[in-house]
């Protein structure tokens, strides 16, 4: 049985520092598992440390230092506000000094995942109260209602319910994908059930709770690394709440309703409008303000959609009908996100059908790599492109969206200096970078981008980004935003989900509305979450046409997410105005100590 923990992210940063050099109080120290000559066990490690260092955006005033931890050195610990031991790897070595200074300190220190049981039962009493027991197993032989193996599944955190995903293999059903393995705890006495903040129960065994999370004044013990199989109803939620107690930050939202935001995906020139105007009619009556991602070209190089082969490659300024629906959606409320160029790649089948909305622009899928063009005239010319579409239809965006949230790590650092504000998910590798002078935010928005092409070449041309192509893509959401994920991106969330009733080779659940209501029920408990999500238009069609419709035009589950977004104490925002007000600087750099580098 393996024993590392799977992961559904990857998150990298690569400047150079020393993670036990003291910059005051407002630093937070992250050190993982790594083993020098093995990069496999160093590479896992380290991808769980990077999607910590993502989320941290949310708190963007703390320096972030990153280390392995066979370089923590005695005292380590004290330099920072915080550390957090990310423990990807069975039996990794942990330093004796470092489990004696976890013990002593009175900063806030985590241990998660693995290892913990190297603290020894007499320390893990008198920590919290435990004792160790084992990890948990995979119950192949007992499976819950819908034919999957039983393992703990179930997470409690203030009154709600979380969960682990654990599915079969849509493509192997031999296959069972889990993060099944948590470290089981015994509580020894009945005081000490009060430090437990979250509780682990079994989808198919009649067994007690166990400890998932443990809290015993600055000290914090959790069951495992929780980035694996992240999905909108992860106990990944719980560590991201629990972050503001670790740190002790005070949310940023204290009162009023969360914030909620809707978003028409996927717009361009051959949209069918009856579609496009059912919705935003829908949105109107309810006086809900919305963001709509619009693509500037519309591509069907093969024919598949457009049969008239000189309306293959339609701009939104085709004619005056898209441009009249466009204003339409504005005067009803909505906003605008640029949503790629074409958001599919040139005469190629990347890898569906070539046709805009449908395939990836940035990112070759086929072969899961770079574009060949992937370079920063490429991008910022291509960038170009679609700005002056979008100025010639009088669109004022107020953000990005990359095609199916995919790209290059340059593609990422670029969109990153071009674009104020990121909506939406991202894919994440390893990679190494450097750059002299990063771009100015005033010319990266100016309203033409042509305007200002010398200086943003000129600025960008040393720009170098470097990954391993040979990792897959691996994908991360948020609760909240993010002032600076590790390509520098400030991130509007997407955590709800979208309505998905089929599967296909990029989607692996399918997510109904009642499914997006629990979500958004589920997180109340959350503090600064948001309640984000996407439509596409098509979703009004019937439900034959794999729509939510009775009937081509139905909105009525539109409309029931609409009115269950404001029962459960959100209200939606007008974009535009969010972003003009929430103008935090972006993160800084993680400093980091490679496991060669001492």
């Amino acid at each position: 049985m393996s024993r590392f923990f799977f992961i559904v992210v990857l998150i990298v940063s690569c400047l150079k520092g020393n993670p036990a050099s003291s910059d005051g109080d407002e630093c937070l120290q992250i050190y993982y598992d790594a083993i020098l000559g093995d990069e496999r066990m160093t590479y896992f490690g380290r991808v769980h440390s990077m999607f910590l260092e993502n989320v941290l955006g949310h708190f963007p005033y703390y320096q972030v230092k990153l280390a392995p931890m066979a370089t923590y050195k005695s005292g380590g610990i004290e330099s920072c506000k915080a550390t957090i031991y990310l423990s990807t790897y069975y039996e990794a070595p942990v330093p004796e000094s470092f489990l004696e200074d976890f013990v002593s300190t009175k900063k806030s220190v985590v241990w998660a995942g693995y290892n913990s049981w190297k603290l020894g039962n007499t320390r893990l009493k008198s920590l919290w109260g435990l004792s160790f027991k084992g990890l948990t197993k995979l119950e192949s032989g007992r499976l819950d209602s819908k034919r999957r193996p039983g393992f703990y599944r179930f997470y409690s955190y203030k009154g709600e319910k979380f969960e682990k995903y654990g599915e079969w293999d849509p493509k192997d059903p031999t296959r069972f994908h889990a993060a099944f393995e948590i470290s089981m705890f015994d509580v020894l006495d009945e005081k000490d059930r009060e430090n437990v903040i979250s509780w682990a129960s079994h989808s198919t065994l009649q067994v007690p709770e166990i400890p998932y999370i443990v809290q015993k004044s600055n000290k914090w013990l959790i069951g495992d690394s929780p980035f694996s199989y992240a999905i909108e109803s992860d106990r990944y939620l719980i560590f991201c709440d629990l972050l503001f107690d670790i740190l002790k930050e005070k949310p940023r939202r204290t009162s009023g309703p969360r914030p909620a935001l809707f978003r028409v995906e996927d717009v361009h020139a051959m949209i069918p409008l009856w579609q496009l105007f059912n919705l935003i009619d829908a949105l109107k009556k309810h006086s809900v303000p919305f963001v709509m991602t619009v693509i500037p070209i519309f591509s069907d190089p093969f024919g598949v959609e457009v049969y008239n082969v000189t309306n293959r490659f339609v701009p939104l300024t085709r004619d005056s009908i898209i441009k009249d629906a466009l204003n339409y959606a504005k005067a009803a409320g909505g906003s605008f996100l640029y949503h790629g160029v074409t958001h599919q790649y040139g005469r190629m089948r990347n890898p569906f059908s070539g046709v805009t909305g449908s395939d990836f622009e940035f990112w070759d899928r086929v072969n899961n790599r770079a574009v060949p063009e992937d370079n920063v005239p490429f991008l910022l010319g291509r960038l170009e492109d679609g700005l002056d579409i979008l100025e010639l239809a009088e669109i004022d965006f107020v953000g990005w969206v990359t095609p199916h949230y995919q790209a290059s790590p340059l593609s990422y650092r670029i969109f990153s200096q071009i674009f104020s504000w990121t909506a939406g998910r991202h894919i994440y590798f390893p990679h190494s970078w450097r750059q002299s002078k990063n771009l100015p935010e005033g010319l990266a928005m100016d309203r033409s981008m042509t305007a200002g092409r010398a200086e943003r070449e000129r600025i960008l041309k040393d720009l170098e980004v470097t990954f391993d192509q040979r990792q897959l893509p691996n994908g991360q959401f948020f609760p909240y935003e993010i002032y600076g994920d590790i390509y520098g991106q400030r991130v509007i969330p997407e955590n709800v989900g979208n309505v998905q009733s089929f599967l296909n080779e990029q989607v692996f659940r399918i997510q109904t509305v009642d499914g997006m209501i629990a979500n958004l029920k589920r997180n109340r408990v959350l503090r600064d979450v948001w309640g984000s999500f996407f439509i596409h238009p098509f979703c009004i069609s019937a439900r034959e046409n794999a729509g939510l419709g009775l009937f081509p035009g139905d909105v009525s589950e539109v409309e029931r997410l609409i009115i269950a977004v404001r029962e459960y104490g959100y209200e939606f925002i007008d974009i535009k105005d969010w972003t003009r007000a929430n103008t935090l600087p972006k993160r800084k750099p993680t400093i980091e100590v490679k496991l060669n580098e001492t």
